[in-house]
């Protein structure tokens, strides 16, 4: 028995032949690897989304990281001039004539009424020769505490205080703030601030 020819495929059936297995491929692809696959694209993007939200409006502009990187240089620079300053050999005569400048402009600023600096009292009687038998911490520079007397008002010395660490390129720091009683009762009182220059 002669078997049965089969009949040739029409353009359809072989454009089907072309399609179907690539249909199957795509459902199986979908079905069972691109999950994994979207779920790690997923992942991805909300780590994305978290890190901007990290960084916020900073973007990655070289100009901007260049600027910002050249501001912390020099602000390290002030701190380490500043540290340097306030180390046991303190800072120099011009470094301590341009602080006392400074701090004498920023209480008039504030409405203070300077009427007399100069080193500090207490200072100048610690550095009388030692007592036998006493040691004595290493001698700072003659006039590395200063002390001003001035004429003001608590709010006036309050902003005074609050302006003092901003003032650029000078390492002052206040060591005491005590207040005369006045005579009779007024705004406007004596106060003394020894500061270390």
């Amino acid at each position: 028995m002669k078997a049965k020819a089969r009949p040739p495929l029409t353009a359809r059936e072989r454009v089907l032949l072309l399609i179907l297995p690539g249909a199957l491929v795509l459902a199986l692809y979908a079905v069972f690897i691109n999950n994994s696959h979207l779920d790690t694209v997923n992942k991805v993007t909300q780590q994305s989304d978290k890190l901007l939200i990290q960084v916020g409006a900073m973007s990655a502009n070289p100009q901007k990281l260049a600027a910002d990187l050249q501001r912390v240089k020099t602000e390290l620079a002030d701190l380490k001039h500043k540290l340097a300053a306030f180390s046991e050999g303190g800072s120099d005569a011009v470094q301590r004539s341009e602080a006392v400048v400074m701090v004498g402009a920023l209480l008039r600023k504030h409405a203070m009424v300077v009427v007399e600096e100069g080193p500090s009292a207490r200072q100048l009687a610690s550095s009388a020769p030692p007592r036998a038998g006493t040691k004595q911490a290493a001698p700072a520079s003659a006039d590395a505490v200063w002390q001003v007397r001035f004429l003001g008002t608590w709010s006036g010395v309050q902003a005074a205080l609050e302006a003092l660490p901003k003032i650029e390129n000078s390492a002052c720091l206040p060591l005491s703030l005590s207040m005369a009683e006045p005579a009779t009762p007024t705004s406007m009182h004596e106060w003394t601030l020894r500061l270390r220059l």
